[in-house]
């Protein structure tokens, strides 16, 4: 039950209306008057309005059930409750075959997936990203089994192409195939996991995956 209050929170909350036009019961049920409704017009013009479906995935998450303090107010960061995530490429699978179960199998794009590395390593360290080639060797195995299994997936993009400004993160964190000097931009290098992907996967389709850089 926690699990599932978490995905219609997280996810639920974004497709269940370009779906069905409402949000998820569990979100009506948990919030009450503090969900906005949407007016008939306002449902009947979002209900089936995708035209597919960008899905970004790094990790799972485990949830469990939090009991919120009494003085804590409710906000959009209790609701959920709490989770813990972690690197699981059979993940990705699980998803896009609840969206195939859930969301009558919309077309999707893998948007983002990738890896991160910290970004205070050396230079030959950060060359040598065994663990990156691991771990998008095996999302697309995953990806591929979400194909066999009948999921609607058009591409899958990795995160990212070179070394950038995360987010959140700042420079702390590296998600690139190649790397980048923060200093001086214009001196990149490749990765192992550049090289890989340029040898290993550009080109390889199965159904319809494919990799784009």
């Amino acid at each position: 039950m926690a699990a599932r209050r978490a995905i219609d929170f997280i996810f639920g909350w974004f497709l269940d209306p370009v779906v069905y036009g409402d949000y998820p019961k569990i979100m009506k049920d948990t919030l009450g008057e503090r969900l906005p409704r949407f007016t008939l017009l306002e449902s009947q013009l979002v209900k089936g309005s995708i035209d597919f479906l960008g899905l970004n995935y790094y990790f799972t998450q485990y949830g469990t059930d939090s009991l919120r303090s009494i003085s804590t107010p409710p906000n959009i960061q209790t609701d959920p409750r709490d989770a813990n995530f972690v690197y699981y490429p059979p993940g990705l699978r699980q998803i896009l075959n609840y969206i195939k179960d859930n969301y009558t199998n919309p077309l999707t794009y893998i948007t983002e997936n990738g890896f991160s590395t910290f970004g205070n390593l050396t230079l030959a360290e950060a060359l040598a990203d065994q663990g990156r080639i691991e771990n998008h060797c095996s999302h697309l195995a995953c990806l591929k089994c979400a194909i066999e299994d009948g999921c609607n997936i058009a591409g899958n993009f990795p995160w990212s192409s070179m070394d950038n400004y995360e987010f959140s993160s700042g420079y702390t964190i590296c998600f690139g195939l190649n790397w980048v000097n923060f200093t001086n931009p214009a001196d990149r290098r490749e990765k192992d996991s550049a090289k890989w992907v340029k040898h290993k996967v550009i080109g390889y389709k199965a159904t319809m995956c494919y990799v784009v850089i």
